[in-house]
């Protein structure tokens, strides 16, 4: 994404705030594209770097009508930071509450599955009905691809997690301001 695909979008996504505030906003991410541009990054590296432009404007919108609701304590500010955080918190469940229960299950079954290659495993390794060899080696490449496909699913619940506390930390900001002001 472009400088100018970037500002453009942001610009039309910020509507519903003052043209001042807006003016505000574009100088910012403008003066991040100049700076960046002059330490050498492309324009793509930058917009990359900044985030969505779509996500960045409702968040900006949000962060706005808590400002105002801070500043002047009417219905219409206090509806407007209502509603601007009701339309970060509805966004982030639509994405993210899909992901999430899909991840838990596929969680849920791994472990299952795990629990139940390493028991067959050392069921087959340890058999007293077959002593053979193959039996044997059976069981203990069961219990390995077990134990691998376990350790797999430890690293991908520990990505997960980051993630999940990156994207709390997005967010922690904003949600402290409305604890705050209310």
């Amino acid at each position: 994404m472009t400088e100018d695909q970037f500002l453009g979008t942001l610009r039309r996504r910020l509507v519903g705030m003052s043209a001042v505030q807006i003016d505000d906003v574009i100088a910012d991410y403008t003066t991040h594209f100049a700076d960046g541009i002059a330490a050498g990054r492309s324009e793509e590296e930058i917009a990359a770097a900044l985030g969505d432009p779509m996500r960045l404007a409702r968040e900006l919108r949000a962060e706005a009508g808590m400002r105002r609701w801070e500043e002047e304590r009417t219905p219409g500010s206090f509806f407007t930071a209502v509603f601007g955080l009701l339309a970060l918190i509805a966004v982030d469940f639509m994405f993210l509450l899909p992901i999430l229960g899909t991840l838990l299950l596929v969680v849920l079954g791994g472990a299952i599955g795990v629990v139940a290659m390493c028991a067959v495993g050392i069921l087959m390794m340890f058999s007293l009905f077959t002593l053979d060899i193959v039996t044997t080696l059976g069981g203990l490449a069961l219990l390995g691809f077990g134990v691998g496909f376990g350790a797999l699913l430890l690293i991908l619940g520990d990505l997960t997690v980051r993630g999940l506390a990156h994207f709390a930390r997005l967010h922690f900001t904003l949600f402290n301001r409305a604890n705050q002001a209310a």
